[in-house]
């Protein structure tokens, strides 16, 4: 019995830390403009801005599953590091002085 309650703690152990390796990893990637770019490009491939609307339920179902995939990621922006999100936005999206260039 006490051996199964020191496996159960090592991999609860274990799990924690491979969580707070995955936040640090997210974090480091969200601190340089060449990973907020990569993320960003994540974020518009799910099309996360864009409805899914489709009438037939397939491709409906598809576009929907892709789209969660993005709201994961937005997710895990908002709560490791929020103040980043107005960064890659801003150095992502075009301004209107710069589209009409």
């Amino acid at each position: 019995m006490f051996e199964d309650a020191e496996i159960l703690q090592k991999r609860e152990d274990a799990a924690r830390l491979e969580q707070e390796q995955e936040a640090q990893d997210f974090k480091w990637l969200m601190a340089d403009p060449r990973g907020r770019r990569l993320v960003w490009k994540q974020l518009e491939a799910a099309r996360v801005f864009h409805p899914v609307y489709d009438p037939k339920p397939i491709p409906m179902a598809f576009n929907e599953g892709r789209r969660q995939h993005g709201l994961s990621l937005l997710e895990r922006i908002n709560t490791l590091c929020p103040h980043l999100y107005q960064v890659m936005v801003s150095e992502n999206t075009t301004k209107p002085d710069e589209a009409n260039a």
